[in-house]
């Protein structure tokens, strides 16, 4: 079947013209330019540098044409010696694709070629949003396609998709965005680079688009891009029939590679995979470092070298979750090589060492935007433990999105469609990114990203959410810090200014919880820290905005044309300039809050950050906002917060606590039990709680002391009891650690016996004047305690005599051999029995 397309190929063109390269011309592009619709330009062994332009329907060839291309056809000489690659140097750096074929719906034929180390062409995205958007991106590493339907056959694609200096280190910053081998536009959205504002004649055709394009038998080795690695598709809604080639790696259970590998955006395409090969995906965990090697296996010892290699070998399972591990290093276009912006699939765990050390770093600048990472609507997938920074969108308009874009495949900025999409984003830095709008992160038409535990700071956006844009969208955000942000510079629509917004946060039709947020520091022209437009809805807890500065108007929160609801509660408001929030025209209900807001609970005075100049809001004592919030959050008469520290939750982003006793640890002596733990400063009383039930939930009893030690005589034999010890200051303390005693008893001529030499922390420690050293002999010997000083000089000798087994004890009232009292300080007691020596130290106090 393979060879009647061949000569079908052959029999079309038995009355058009054959071009002969080099016979005939000495560049291919000659022969290109010189041939008509049916003609066939035939290529002779050699390299050829060039970055072709295809506009006409031929048939581009090696002499392989001719040749019986069997099962074996990868081995064929004229398939491997006619070699088209890549300009080293391209006379237009926007066009290093090896082969552009483009316009007019034409369908011409490329076979029995080998592609290599072509870098793409310059696509630009014409997507509508509030201004005109004309956003660059890089496609086709060797072949790129715009509104035309080749058949392409027996080819090898080699190495395309980044600069041609393999090891890593890429001075010019050229990457493939999508398509690393074959890119195929068939969408009004994308142009070419120097079609934009030029009136070129329309060649395209009246020929209806074919319901398959014929990819098959292709070897694709080695390409990358940031989405579809091996094949991009936009704009098309047919069937793209890959069978027979061969791929890096594959899936060998359901014989098929995954959608970063085959990318339709939409999934508008469907790929038809039959008998492909490849080596066989067998894991689903990839190790990733700066000092790997893309051939390695990308085991914890043979990590791989970029992410984008490991996002290849993700299985085409949707049961399957392949977690991608990220060592620590900085992953760059310069150091590593890695292709920018990464698109996640779904059912992709990308997790970093730690966020500080493990960091992503998109490079980019007003020339070379690109964005960190794009997470399209997705399922199961999860962002952790890293740094995310150099991401540069200022040409992405209003969808923005400098370091992270949540989004759907094609967004709208009119007639928007939300859709459920579950990314997890937690424990990360988001900074130094740009763009238009959502300087760090932009969520565009999701439902459902969460974010938690991560810090968004020094990003900056032109018009709208320097930190964070939530446009169209639900977000969840949970302890984040967003500070340090900025969007100043604002933009002139349909004759109206509108000024730089939400320098920390930007919402539009969009809806949030968020909980427990820090925001800080920001700047904007309005809405320093939070501006909220349109339809939008708010729910905000226990959190912090505070040194926020605004030009205009709220400095914390500043409205726009807003018709939706702000519910705000157990939130600090402070320092923010000019006002704190402007909301008094709008719904909104500010309840148990540190703001000057007139409503249930709320209060206005210095909250007393511990050091809010260096970021640490937690409250010092003495804080108005400790224990001022609530626990009922909807006034139904149910807490909905249950974990808090006092009688009602604090204000703020952090609850304040002391710390419980440490130190706490017991003595035996006959039927009693010693607790003693480290003093706490300016206690009123320690609470001790004793349980047979490990969470103290049954069989609870309660004392109360003023001194740190504690002696209990009600016990019983081999029963485990639980103890442990609370302080009140003003505030009671958290508990200390849990400790277990039991008390056994052996019947054994109705004595207890020792099982062990052992010697016991003394009774009371610290102490004064007076405590007692317990321990245990389980046989005969000679006993030595002796009572050291720090310098290791004698103070007194305890004991020296031949002692009986059992359980002993010594009492020392702090005297030195002579009956003198010592001073103050820490000492040490040593107890030699026979081969059995053991040393503890002791405080005394005066």
């Amino acid at each position: 079947m393979k060879r009647v397309l061949i000569y079908s190929i052959l029999f079309a063109n038995l009355f058009a013209s054959t071009i002969n390269i080099p016979a005939d011309y000495s560049t291919i592009q000659e022969g290109i330019d010189a041939s008509v619709d049916g003609d066939t330009v035939l290529i002779a062994q050699g390299i050829y540098y060039e970055n072709l332009i295809l506009e006409n329907e031929i048939v581009l060839a090696s002499h392989a044409i001719n040749d019986d291309l069997n099962s074996d056809w990868l081995n064929n000489v004229n398939i491997q010696e006619t070699i088209i690659s890549g300009a080293l140097e391209p006379v237009d750096p926007n066009k290093g694709s090896c082969l552009v074929i483009r316009d007019g719906n034409i369908a011409p034929t490329i076979l029995g070629l080998t592609f290599q180390d072509g870098i793409g062409t310059a696509m630009v995205e014409n997507d509508n949003c509030a201004i005109e958007i004309n956003r660059p991106e890089r496609s086709g590493g060797a072949i790129l396609i715009f509104k035309a339907y080749p058949t392409i056959m027996y080819n090898r694609f080699l190495n395309n998709g980044f600069s041609h200096d393999t090891g890593g280190n890429n001075p010019t910053n050229i990457e493939v965005a999508n398509g690393g081998a074959i890119g195929h536009y068939s969408s009004e959205d994308v142009e070419f680079d120097e079609d934009r504002n030029n009136s070129r004649r329309n060649r395209h055709s009246s020929r209806d688009i074919p319901e398959e394009l014929n990819i098959q038998n292709n070897y694709f080795e080695n390409n990358s891009s940031g989405d579809g690695k091996n094949f991009y598709s936009r704009g098309y809604e047919g069937s793209i029939d890959v069978s027979y080639s061969i791929f890096d790696d594959i899936d060998c259970a359901s014989n098929s590679v995954n959608k970063y590998v085959l990318k339709s955006r939409n999934d508008y395409a469907e790929y038809l995979q039959n008998e492909i090969s490849g080596n066989c995906i067998e894991e689903n965990a990839f190790y990733v470092s700066v000092d790997g090697d893309n051939n390695n296996p990308g085991t914890v010892s043979d990590p791989l070298k970029t992410i984008g290699h490991a996002l290849s070998l993700v299985r085409d399972d949707t049961t399957i979750t392949t977690t991608i591990y990220i060592r620590e290093g900085i992953y760059s276009p310069s150091t590593t090589g890695e292709q920018f912006p990464i698109v996640l699939p779904d059912n992709v765990h990308l997790i970093g060492d730690n966020r500080e050390n493990s960091i992503l770093d998109a490079e980019a600048d007003s020339i070379r935007q690109r964005r960190v990472l794009i997470i399209e609507r997705c399922e199961n997938v999860r962002v952790a433990k890293l740094t995310i920074t150099g991401g540069y969108a200022e040409s992405a308009a209003c969808y923005g999105g400098g370091g992270i874009f949540i989004c759907p495949p094609n967004p709208r900025f009119w007639d928007y469609q939300m859709s459920p999409s579950t990314p997890v984003l937690e424990d990360l830095i988001v900074t130094g990114n740009h763009a238009y709008a959502g300087g760090g992160i932009s969520i565009w038409e999701q439902d459902g990203p969460s974010l938690s535990n991560i810090i968004i700071s020094e990003n900056t956006a032109t018009w709208l959410g320097g930190g964070i844009m939530i446009a169209a969208s639900v977000a969840y955000l949970d302890d984040v810090s967003i500070f340090g942000n900025s969007a100043t510079e604002g933009e002139v629509l349909y004759g109206t200014v509108y000024p730089g917004s939400g320098g920390g946060i930007y919402m539009d039709i969009g809806d949030s919880e968020m909980n427990r947020v820090r925001v800080f520091e920001n700047i904007a022209d309005r809405g320093a820290g939070l501006s909220i437009w349109n339809e939008s809805n708010l729910l905000l807890t226990n959190s912090i905005f505070y040194g926020n500065h605004s030009e205009t108007s709220g400095g914390g929160i500043d409205p726009f044309g807003l018709t939706g609801n702000v519910t705000i509660s157990n939130s600090i408001f402070w320092d923010n300039i000019p006002t704190d929030v402007s909301l008094s025209y709008i719904s909104s209900t500010i309840t148990y809050s540190n703001i000057n807001w007139e409503d249930e609970g709320n209060i206005i005075a210095d909250p007393l950050f511990t050091d809010a100049e260096n970021g640490d809001f937690t409250l010092q004592q003495g804080s108005p906002c400790i224990d001022a919030g609530t626990a009922d959050l909807d006034g139904d008469g149910i807490e909905d917060i249950t974990d808090y520290f006092g009688t009602a939750p604090d204000m703020g982003a952090f609850e304040y606590f002391i710390a419980g006793p440490t130190g706490l640890q017991f003595t035996i002596e006959d039927a009693s039990v010693m607790l003693t733990w480290e003093p706490v400063a300016e206690v009123q009383y320690y609470l001790i709680e004793r349980s047979t039930d490990s969470l103290f939930n049954t069989d609870l009893v309660a004392n109360y002391v003023q001194e740190n030690f504690f002696t209990d005589n009600n016990l019983e034999w081999d029963i485990e009891y639980y103890y442990r010890v609370a302080a009140y200051t003003s505030f009671w303390s958290l508990y200390s650690d849990v400790i277990s005693v039991t008390l056994e008893w052996m019947d054994i001529d109705n004595e207890r016996l020792a099982t062990s030499y052992v010697i016991h922390q003394n009774y009371p420690n610290p102490f004064n004047p007076a405590t007692t050293i317990r321990y245990d002999l389980p046989e005969v010997a000679l006993v030595k305690i002796i009572i050291y000083d720090m310098m290791g000089r004698k103070v007194s000798t305890l004991i020296s005599s031949h002692q009986t087994a059992g359980f002993n004890s010594v009492r020392w009232n702090a005297t030195n051999d002579k009956g003198a009292q010592v001073s103050a300080g820490l000492y040490l007691y040593t107890i030699q029995a026979g081969e059995f020596r053991q040393t503890k130290k002791m405080v005394l106090l005066k």
